[in-house]
């Protein structure tokens, strides 16, 4: 039987579902379970009203009318409240952002006693769009034009704090140039809506930032690389993003297109859930895309040939590689950095708990932990786009 939502259809289903329940299949039959795959799962990912939550959302409701299995979607408005429950065991995927590589490396906030380096794997790279957005009679033209306004400074997500500092300084400013404003990701658009912000970082879709284009009409600030200097604090600051261009942005008119930053917000795992019940996942994700593809804007990105692959900074779970394989798209040069990077986990986490106890009082064991792993790790292999 073939069942697809569209975007109306699965948002009216959406709102009386509710942000922690299960996400049933929208009035069908669930069908017979797949072999290798839980009865009941539990997912994390963005807060209710984001574009990501609504991506997952749809995907988790097609999972459960195809297999039958139960997913319980639990928010988190910071990237180590999307995280701990996965790796603690109580979620079983978790969509993020540079949470993914971060926690990976045990850096920055994942550089504590209870984190360090993590044995995640990833599940899904869909891309998304994300950028700088200002009210349109704000006299806010250019990344330049943030000088001395009030940007977030977003509680508990220090990676997407990086994301708006490489932002700031495409406009030849730092942060000492701009207030910043400590709050909620979830709490930006009524920020900026009410005066208390200038400027907010946020997907280029979504509910939250539809609903403030339609009251307070909105502009996304152009995002470019001109310098040497601005590329080499790109690179530090984001390493899994790049600059480019999007037609489908809240606020711009047909045939409008703005430059913003592309990243994947990952499906994430942990390395030791069974490759038949991610192979069996994935499967159903691939094979009913159809299902789901309409039902949000970025949703149409979660198909399997317009995943990011490179650059690959986490290993893949090996029950992707089998699915990956099969459809032709896993490639020498994948194979070989993937291997690499598992053997990079294998060295930090063996050299953690040494570590710790040699720094954990130091003032500064973040960098201690970079310089550590830049003096004793080898360099990945380059990527190669002919294998």
């Amino acid at each position: 039987m073939a069942f697809t939502i569209n975007r109306r259809q699965f948002l009216q289903g959406l709102t009386l579902a509710g942000a922690a329940g299960v996400l049933a299949a929208c009035g069908q039959p669930a069908q017979s379970r797949v072999p290798g795959l839980p009865h009941r799962m539990v997912w994390t990912t963005y807060p209710v009203g984001t574009g990501t939550y609504n991506d997952v959302a749809a995907l988790a409701s097609t999972i459960t009318t195809r297999s039958g299995a139960q997913v319980r979607l639990m928010t988190g408005d910071t990237g180590i409240g999307r995280m701990a429950p996965l790796v603690s065991g109580i979620a079983n995927y978790a969509r993020v952002g540079d949470e993914s590589y971060y926690s990976f490396e045990g850096d920055y906030e994942f550089t504590s006693e209870a984190w360090g380096p993590q044995p995640v794997r990833q599940l899904w790279t869909p891309p998304g769009s994300y950028g700088m957005a200002v009210l349109k009679d704000s006299g806010i033209n250019t990344v330049k034009d943030l000088r001395g306004k009030r940007l977030p400074y977003l509680l508990g997500m220090e990676p997407t704090n990086r994301k708006i500092d490489a932002i700031v300084q495409m406009g030849d400013l730092t942060l000492d140039d701009v207030t910043l404003v400590p709050i909620a990701y979830s709490e930006q658009t009524e920020a900026l809506k009410t005066g208390h912000l200038d400027g907010i970082y946020s997907n280029t879709v979504g509910a939250s930032i539809e609903e403030l284009q339609t009251r307070d009409p909105i502009r996304w600030l152009e995002l470019s690389i001109d310098t040497p200097e601005q590329q080499r604090t790109w690179d530090e600051l984001v390493p899994l993003a790049r600059v480019g261009s999007t037609t489908g942005a809240v606020g711009l008119e047909p045939g409008e297109s703005v430059d913003v930053m592309e990243l994947s917000l990952a499906m994430l795992t942990r390395s030791d859930v069974p490759p038949e019940e991610v192979y069996a996942i994935t499967s159903l994700m691939h094979k009913h895309f159809d299902d789901y593809k309409d039902a949000t804007p970025d949703a149409q990105y979660f198909a399997m040939d317009k995943i990011i692959l490179e650059p690959l900074m986490v290993p893949f779970h090996p029950g992707v590689v089998r699915l990956l394989e099969e459809n032709n798209l896993w490639t020498p040069a994948l194979d070989r950095r993937q291997n690499a990077l598992i053997e990079r986990e294998s060295r930090m986490q063996n050299e953690w708990p040494n570590f710790w106890a040699q720094n954990k009082k130091s003032e500064d064991p973040s960098t201690a932990w970079r310089n550590w792993k830049q003096e004793n790790l080898p360099q990945l292999p380059a990527m190669s786009t002919t294998g």
